[in-house]
């Protein structure tokens, strides 16, 4: 099956890059056919990933490198509800205004939001995105259409994200117009929560960095309860999530007065 013609050839390194990441190999044949372009735009692609030290080039393809448990956790995330997660990833871009600054987080769901972005904000005032996710700089390593701030700290692997003290006093000189956040679990009693500590640290500053807060997520994360809280429910002013979300859980949001946005 060919995929979304339109993607540029940033968007498709990201999507070959988390497919050998999830598979551990790619052939050159396969992805031909898959993204619909020809031998020689693969080969291009697979030639900068090998220099940018993501992927090691093999006859007729690609293999991971350094593939260990340890970085399983975010590609294993990234292609789980992975077309709800493009749909939520293109309605929040759809929300960031031109000449806008934002931060996204080290979440799958707005690696898609940048991804959109990317895409559709070609010729409009740039836009500033301030993040410390390692996908998301990975994936408009070649943007030229906005500016892309990222924010230095310690490598946390399984998350493919800086955390730690530097993250944060990064964090702490910024004030941008909207923060795109996700979590592992969202709930009323809770509110935003994720499994790690320095995670959750982090996503705090971004939330007290932000005139709106918009939380990106896929309906499996509602009414659940991760590790360590991010912020209480009140600190969010719109959820985006996919049109499977509980009635009755969406309801509950929305008599808090914040905005949901279901696609």
């Amino acid at each position: 099956m060919i995929e979304n013609g339109s993607l540029n050839a940033y968007q498709r390194r990201s999507r070959i890059f988390q497919q050998i990441q999830e598979i551990g190999e790619v052939r050159i044949a396969d992805l031909i056919q898959q993204f619909g372009v020809s031998d020689t735009a693969i080969r291009r692609d697979l030639t900068i990933l090998e220099n940018n030290g993501q992927v090691r080039r093999i006859h007729g393809g690609a293999l991971a490198v350094g593939r260990s448990l340890a970085g399983l956790s975010f590609q294993t995330n990234a292609v789980r509800h992975y077309k709800e997660k493009c749909n939520i990833g293109q309605a929040a871009a759809a929300l960031v205004q031109p000449g806008e600054s934002i931060i996204l987080d080290s979440g799958t769901t707005t690696l898609e939001v940048a991804l959109a972005l990317a895409n559709t904000n070609t010729n409009a005032q740039p836009i500033t995105i301030v993040t410390n996710s390692l996908p998301i700089i990975l994936g408009l390593i070649d943007w030229n259409a906005g500016n892309l701030n990222v924010l230095g700290g310690i490598l946390l692997p399984e998350h493919q994200a800086t955390v730690g003290p530097q993250a944060i006093a990064n964090l702490k000189l910024l004030q941008v117009s909207k923060a795109i956040i996700g979590c592992d679990g969202l709930s009323i009693s809770h509110g935003l929560t994720t499994a790690h500590v320095l995670v959750a640290e982090v996503g705090r500053v971004m939330v007290e960095a932000a005139h709106q807060v918009i939380v990106v997520t896929d309906s499996s994360k509602l009414g659940q309860k991760g590790f360590t809280q991010i912020v209480p429910i009140d600190a969010v002013d719109m959820l985006i999530t996919d049109v499977n979300a509980p009635a009755e859980i969406v309801d509950e949001i929305r008599t808090l007065g914040i905005e949901v946005l279901t696609v």
